[in-house]
């Protein structure tokens, strides 16, 4: 049942945008993303779980907890608007020495996976530990979304 409501997801989605992919993209892009293209993409996204936060780059190049999603795995764990993120699994976010130990750490998270994120909450250090969830389907159309629209050259006015 899961498989063929992300096969009816992705074919959604490849329906709506490949359809679209001669104003959008081009040919180019048509050509590209194939729906086996578009099925790979949606298995991959789905795969890295989902926590329900919502972030945004501060000044100092820190992400900062903009949103937290009401039922979310990161609601459930104790997540609070304004948490500042440091650090997960221990591995210090930010730090370009620790990339590839950030990469490696952010592979093995999925649904139903545990990470330990340090955040600073009003100047203190606090760790919250919390479980990823499955990727809700309105989710998932809209990371997918987000990578057609990296393909192509429309303007789109951004929504805060």
């Amino acid at each position: 049942m899961k498989g063929s409501l992300l096969s009816a997801s992705v074919a959604a989605v490849a329906l709506l945008f490949g359809g679209t992919a001669a104003y959008a993209g081009g040919e180019a892009c048509r050509a590209a993303h194939t729906q086996a293209d578009y099925q790979k993409m949606a298995e991959k996204l789905a795969a890295k779980g989902w926590l329900g936060i919502d972030t945004e780059k501060t000044a100092s190049g820190a992400y900062a907890v903009k949103a937290v999603v009401a039922g979310s795995p990161a609601e459930r764990a104790g997540f609070q608007k304004g948490d500042v993120l440091v650090a997960l699994n221990g591995v210090q976010l930010g730090d370009e020495s620790q990339k590839d130990a950030l990469y490696k750490v952010k592979s093995e998270l999925g649904p139903g996976k545990t990470a330990t994120y340090t955040v600073t909450r009003y100047g203190s250090e606090k760790a919250i530990t919390a479980t990823y969830g499955e990727v809700p389907r309105d989710v998932l159309a809209a990371w997918l979304g987000e990578h057609v629209l990296e393909h192509t050259s429309v303007a789109v006015a951004s929504v805060n």
